[in-house]
């Protein structure tokens, strides 16, 4: 599979996605788009991969859409819907679409496009010197990718529009404190950290964490009633999987035990 300004390894459970522009901190292109597109649907549909780990090569996770191109007016106002939503926003789809924990693995800045790419994950853990910026407003922009969908469900309505109308630099206590990140290890750890952490997501039944991410998700758009609905529905497949009903003998047994 060719995936230009990615790295895409599996070694099962896991799967890495590592976004590799290093001389412009990471900065999108079209290629890196659909390429982590690539590399999102393949882990998805690989039957021995749980969980996706996503990062960024180098001292940044990615700085976001590349400005010098927009400086240099190679993108046309009227190209710009069309830029976002074939590119862009199709990542943010198919992240959505992803039913498989996906984890940010955050080193160095995360601005712009690259501060929603984090906040689309699902779990981010990163180091202390990790730094986000929803820069956008910096240069006259709004978040197009998802970020402003997603951010208000992270931090509260109050506390993500003033990060996005400010575009300030948030440092990792305060990103701690607020619940953009779950975890903060030493950048010399990050790795290590970032694979045990997704290990202890691994070690449980696939099936089961599939279906917990369509709750949470469904959740988010459907009422009580509809979502409860929704959730019964999928209780009800889980009981026919040979992953539950060993889980509930092996519960059983040691049960008895104590």
């Amino acid at each position: 599979m060719d995936l230009p300004d990615i790295i895409y390894r599996k070694s099962p459970p896991l799967a890495f996605i590592s976004l590799n522009r290093t001389a412009t901190r990471n900065a999108f292109t079209y290629p890196m788009m659909e390429s982590l597109c690539k590399a999102l649907k393949d882990a998805k549909n690989d039957p021995e991969i749980k969980v996706i780990i996503l990062s960024g090569e180098g001292e940044a996770f990615s700085a976001g859409g590349n400005v010098k191109d927009m400086a240099e007016g190679k993108l046309a106002s009227w190209d710009m819907k069309s830029y976002l939503w074939d590119h862009v926003q199709r990542t943010a789809l198919v992240l959505e679409d992803m039913d498989k924990p996906v984890i940010a693995s955050i080193d160095g800045p995360a601005f712009g496009g690259g501060f929603d790419l984090a906040v689309l994950c699902d779990l981010r853990i990163a180091s202390e010197s990790a730094t986000f910026c929803s820069s956008f407003v910096r240069i006259g922009l709004a978040p197009g990718n998802g970020g402003s969908y997603f951010l208000p469900r992270l931090v509260g309505l109050s506390k993500a529009l003033e990060i996005l109308l400010s575009g300030r630099v948030i440092k990792m206590d305060e990103a701690l404190r607020i619940g953009l990140v779950d975890r903060v290890v030493p950048k010399e750890e990050l790795r290590k950290e970032t694979e045990k952490y997704a290990m202890e997501i691994a070690r449980r039944p696939l099936a089961s964490l599939r279906m917990i991410k369509r709750a949470v998700y469904n959740g988010l758009r459907s009422d009580l009633r509809g979502h409860l609905d929704y959730v019964s529905s999928q209780l009800a497949l889980l009981t026919l999987t040979e992953e539950h009903r060993e889980a509930v003998r092996g519960f059983v047994r040691n049960d008895s035990r104590d």
